[in-house]
């Protein structure tokens, strides 16, 4: 008995020992089989993700902004007195301070724009104070506190149009010297 089964251990070693190899080898092989699939699988899937697109560029040169003063700042006539200011708002409001006695005609400047179709635009004004100076002399008044109305940004209409108003405060001194006073300022205006 212990030599059949010698015997058969002996005979179904050689056997089974090559049966393992052959099944290793089967194993491998399949192996291989999976990972070349997986792998073109991969480049498959690679190479339909590369994509592409294009896009488009675009830009709108603006027409350059004109500004055309169509109205002076007028302050009307004015009795000094002791002195005071006078306020000529750009939405038609007029007021007065001081001893000082405000008559005539008193209406904000006016200014036309012109530029590209409903763009917005805004408007500068001075932040510091000019003279007006007397005419035939040395003599000064002050305006300063420039507003404007519209007040802000406003927009061009359909045909490129616009316009704005200025108003001011001139200050007058007292016995203010007698005469025709006149200065300039400025104004800017751009898109925003």
């Amino acid at each position: 008995m212990g030599g059949f089964a010698s015997h058969s251990g002996g005979a179904s070693a050689p056997l089974a020992h090559m049966f393992g190899r052959d099944q290793i080898i089967m194993r491998n092989s399949l192996r291989l089989a999976i990972f070349g699939a997986v792998a073109a699988a991969s480049f498959a899937t690679s190479a339909q993700a590369a994509t592409s697109a294009t896009g488009t560029a675009t830009a709108e040169v603006l027409s350059t902004l004109t500004v055309t003063n169509t109205a002076d700042l007028r302050f009307g006539q004015i009795a000094a007195n002791t002195g005071g200011t006078v306020t000529v708002n750009a939405d038609l409001s007029v007021s007065s301070t001081g001893a000082l006695i405000s008559t005539g005609t008193r209406a904000p400047a006016s200014f036309d724009v012109t530029g590209t179709p409903n763009a917005m635009v805004i408007v500068s004004l001075p932040t510091a104070a000019v003279d007006l100076t007397r005419s035939g002399g040395t003599e000064t008044m002050s305006l300063s506190g420039f507003n404007t109305d519209p007040n802000g940004a406003f927009q061009l209409d359909g045909s490129g149009a616009g316009s704005f108003a200025v108003g001011g405060t001139l200050t007058v001194g007292s016995g203010q010297v007698a005469g025709t006073y006149s200065g300039t300022f400025s104004v800017s205006v751009e898109y925003q």
